[in-house]
């Protein structure tokens, strides 16, 4: 991959799809994806990016500030649907700020449907044609912080990635989706033993209805 071509096209995208004068809404979670999104609405769009953070201890933090706004919001999370109610919680800032919720699902979540589906409220999703372990180097290339970069190698379950998916290098997932899509990365499913592709299999087996979704009713003759 071309990192500079990349990030150049990338930037031109979210410059071209983004409506003049509109105001985005980021998630920030500390990992990878949301620290790419960022900065990269950053550079396309300077002075129009808030970057949200439920808490106070944003890993980075520093890196974070010098890129652009983030509020600190001290929404107290439940136990009982935690995701539901984060991704609520983004919605209503970005409504009462009047501002585009934007998303950092990348395509191997999309693609394995790792996803959860009240993240779905999102409205747009900058990274949807990034494998994951394109992000990781695009991340490198442009020199986000190691220990935001390391976490995304650590599992959190919150985000979706239990230790079984952890256990798993980025490369191998990714290869392994894009075998399904019949693209060409067969090599690198060596890395990978039969319990991990099982296992692999199975999540993609489970939520592969989520490709179908949301359903259309027939149109009226």
């Amino acid at each position: 991959m071309d990192c500079q071509k990349t990030i150049d096209s990338l930037i031109a995208w979210i410059k071209s799809e983004t409506p003049a004068h509109a105001k985005v809404l980021i998630p920030i979670s500390g990992g990878s994806d949301s620290a790419l999104c960022f900065w990269l609405y950053n550079q396309a769009l300077p002075g129009r990016v808030k970057g949200v953070y439920i808490g106070t201890n944003l890993r980075a933090k520093e890196w974070f500030e010098q890129q652009g706004k983030v509020q600190y919001s001290n929404f107290q999370v439940t136990h009982n649907n935690p995701e539901v109610e984060r991704w609520a919680h983004f919605l209503t800032l970005s409504l009462q700020e009047d501002r585009i919720l934007v998303g950092s699902r990348n395509r191997t979540e999309d693609t394995l449907g790792t996803f959860s589906h009240a993240s779905k409220v999102s409205s747009c999703l900058p990274l949807a044609h990034l494998w994951k372990s394109q992000v990781m180097e695009l991340c490198v290339f442009i020199g986000i912080p190691p220990i935001v970069i390391n976490s995304s190698k650590r599992a959190d379950p919150a985000c979706g990635r239990p230790q079984r998916m952890a256990d798993i290098p980025f490369e191998v997932v990714d290869a392994f989706l894009q075998i399904k899509g019949n693209l060409s990365a067969a090599s690198r499913l060596l890395l990978a033993t039969p319990q991990q592709m099982q296992y692999l299999e199975t999540i993609y087996d489970h939520n592969a209805y989520k490709k179908a979704l949301p359903l259309k009713g027939l149109a009226s003759s």
